[in-house]
């Protein structure tokens, strides 16, 4: 059983982000946990993982209390955390070492561990990846592999930071039945989740803001909080786009010309991910771009972007386009002690100066719904990654670039941010901007884009206006709409 007694938290010169949080959570029970961005949730799954000590109030886990190094070390032995972006875990160079690490550090005996890996490989479509390099794998696989690594440990209680953020649907209903099972096991399970789906599956939801529990309630009553959940899968007005969608200019097409791309290449970990790709971006519009997880839809944003060169064939734009990108995992790219010292660099560089640079940065800010006077003075990695990814996409809008480009752009959003991002970018394309972006999200795809594209491994399965894409994809048929 996790019981929280007024449990509160601060970070290092920052007002209280919880205030008097007291939760029961019984033993072998699913609980969802939901609230917007920046309401202390994933703070709340570090204290209870033991990586945060409360600044006041009681934890105890199965009858400890963290009350020394000691005890916080026996909880953290019985408590699995699945962290929001995989990447901070990871610590082995194959697949198959990241694994076997938290394993070997609990003392699983070898042949018992051998055989978790193989089941664990099999589980979570990574068999192929078994030697690889966590770096090299995908956002959706590193998500997969960052699950697999926690529960091979079969922890007593299991804490899912947004597990399904980068996953696409197939993936994402795999790693849920994959949660229902471990509960059915008597795994206590604490799954922090922006969805409604997902969160109608547990037994409870309990809603955090303002630093309280705001709401505790039985599953069923979940429509009293839809309004705080995004929804999974493909709108109802399946077919249909939100934005209007002109004749493309030829002549301001951005374009790929037989591009191929390897990774490491002449090593013997040389991988080939395009091979001989051609496509055109229509400009002034958005393009979504689709299709299961290590498809290769991150490296052709990098390559569209200008940030990662073809290992042959080529990139044609516009000349005098500026080009920005905003990365899958936001922290990549944020630095700096001030949210404002961030934002300000990439207008520095494009010849910004003085109040200008001020008044892009504010403005930048406003439109993804950060308030500058709240926000330009904060610490970028003191944020949620929420709010990460929200200040990432405003120091790019700051350059008022031709080509924007995003990755995953709302993955980690509430549905909140979702709406607020979404009337940024539509406000950016209605500019005139030029708009790429990946996602899973088909409502944004739907609210959004004109036109779409499809991929899967390594190759465009389908092209065209998003509407044609909707109705004609094989990936989109039998993975989203069953």
């Amino acid at each position: 059983m996790i019981k929280t007694d007024s449990l509160s938290f601060a970070y290092p010169e920052c007002p209280p982000l919880l205030s008097g949080i007291s939760l029961t959570v019984d033993a072998g029970e699913h609980v969802a946990l939901t609230g917007p961005n920046g309401s202390g949730k994933s703070t709340l799954a570090l204290i209870i993982k033991g990586v945060l000590a409360p600044t006041a109030g009681s934890l105890t886990i199965n009858g400890r209390t963290i009350s020394d190094d000691d005890s916080r070390r026996e909880i953290m032995g019985m408590v699995g955390l699945v962290f929001q972006n995989p990447d901070n875990t990871f610590v082995a160079t194959t697949v198959e070492r990241e694994l076997a690490f938290g394993m070997e550090n609990i003392g699983v005996p070898p042949p018992e561990m051998e055989r978790r890996i193989d089941e664990a490989l099999e589980n979570f479509d990574l068999a192929r990846y078994r030697y690889t390099n966590p770096s090299r794998l995908s956002g959706g696989e590193k998500q997969r592999l960052a699950l697999a690594a926690v529960m091979v440990m079969r922890p007593s209680v299991l804490i899912l930071d947004e597990p399904t953020a980068l996953l696409d649907p197939a993936n994402r209903s795999r790693i849920l039945d994959h949660i229902h099972e471990v509960t059915a096991n008597g795994t206590t399970v604490i799954h922090i989740t922006p969805f409604l789906e997902e969160a109608t599956a547990a037994d409870r939801i309990v809603a955090v803001g303002d630093g309280i529990v705001t709401a505790d309630i039985s599953s069923a009553d979940a429509y009293t909080l839809s309004d705080n959940f995004r929804l999974c899968g493909m709108p109802d007005s399946q077919g249909t786009t939100g934005m209007p969608c002109d004749t493309p200019d030829s002549s301001d097409l951005i374009g790929l010309d037989h591009v191929f791309y390897t990774y490491d290449k002449g090593t013997p970990f040389a991988h080939t991910v395009f091979d001989d790709l051609s496509l055109s971006i229509v400009p002034h519009a958005a393009t979504a771009v689709m299709g299961p997880s290590g498809a290769g839809k991150t490296t052709l944003l990098e390559i569209v972007a200008g940030i990662t060169a073809p290992t042959t064939g080529g990139l044609s734009a516009p000349d005098g386009f500026v080009k920005a990108m905003a990365f899958q995992f936001p922290e990549e790219q944020l630095y700096g002690d001030t949210v404002a010292e961030y934002a300000s660099f990439g207008p520095r560089n494009v010849g910004m100066r003085g109040d200008e640079i001020a008044s892009s940065v504010d403005a930048a800010l406003l439109s993804v719904g950060l308030d500058p006077a709240s926000y330009r003075d904060r610490k970028p990695h003191m944020l949620s990654g929420g709010e990460q990814r929200r200040v990432a996409i405003a120091g790019v809008l700051a350059l008022h670039p031709d080509l924007l480009v995003l990755d995953e752009p709302v993955a980690g959003l509430d549905r909140c941010g979702l709406d607020i991002l979404f009337r940024a970018l539509r406000s950016y394309v209605d500019g005139g901007g030029t708009l790429v972006f990946s996602t899973h999200d088909f409502e944004l795809a739907h609210r959004l884009a004109c036109y779409g594209i499809v991929m899967c491994d390594g190759r465009i399965e389908t092209s065209g206006s998003l509407k044609n894409v909707l109705s004609t994809s094989m990936w989109i048929r039998d993975n989203v709409t069953g």
